[in-house]
């Protein structure tokens, strides 16, 4: 299950990108705390977080699910209230490595959550290690719905019984107690395909260039005339027969 993590933040009184620029500039990250009042509107609350503790919470997490027990303070450093809260949205940079902006959302113990949770798989398939087949993820996260006391940080599949052509499906998936999967039920998870055959390309015949026939002279044949250099052929001359001038 995902565990609860103590987070403490402040709340902020600048809003707008000159305000959010001054907090990051203090080593604080910018965010909001989102709730509900008790007549169930959606309320927003600027809030600041220090930027190292945040850092230290998240690699602390194994999930893409963090919840968080969230303490606010007000400025002077006293506290203001508790929620459970669930980090939903962790902005970066573009193009450095530091976290621009989160946002959390408040939830109650007894609040159904539906949550993205990541799936991995268990064991060498059968078909993998007799067949040669090659296993394939049809879908890295299953969305579940469940308290969040029951929230999963990750589902794992046992997949070694699986053979060449053979599938774990959503309906399929050990659930742990009070978690249901959202997905429809006939969706493959994970799947076992038959190796690819490597194609061998034959080299191809190599053209034959046809035959250049040149044209034979005929016997008895007249030469043919000179060119334009060589002057005209005296067409009387050699029609002339030998012997007679």
């Amino acid at each position: 299950m995902a565990k609860t993590i103590p987070l403490q933040v402040s709340t902020r009184a600048g809003i707008g990108r000159a305000a959010v620029k001054a907090v990051r500039r203090t080593g604080r990250v910018p965010g909001v705390l989102y709730g509900k009042t008790k007549d169930k509107a959606v309320r927003s609350r600027p809030i600041e977080i220090d930027a190292k503790k945040l850092n230290a919470l998240l690699h602390s997490s194994s999930s893409e699910n963090v919840l968080v027990d969230v303490e606010v303070t007000d400025l002077s450093g006293a506290k203001v209230d508790q929620h459970l809260a669930l980090l939903l949205d962790v902005q970066h940079h573009p193009l450095k490595d530091y976290i621009v902006h989160i946002d959390l959302h408040e939830i109650d113990q007894d609040e159904i959550l539906h949550a993205e949770v990541p799936v991995t798989s268990v064991g060498e398939p059968v078909g993998v290690k007799n067949g040669g087949g090659l296993l394939e993820t049809m879908l890295r996260t299953i969305r579940v719905a469940c308290l969040p006391k029951n929230l999963p940080e990750l589902i794992t599949v046992e997949v070694s019984h699986l053979e060449i052509g053979h599938s774990v499906h959503v309906r399929e998936l050990k659930l742990p107690e009070g978690v249901t999967a959202s997905n429809p039920p006939e969706l493959p998870v994970f799947s076992v395909f038959a190796p690819k055959e490597e194609v061998v390309e034959t080299p191809s015949a190599e053209v034959q260039q046809p035959e250049v026939i040149k044209e034979k002279k005929v016997e008895g044949e007249a030469a043919p005339a000179a060119d334009a250099k060589g002057g005209k052929a005296d067409a009387k001359a050699a029609a002339k027969p030998e012997g007679k001038k």
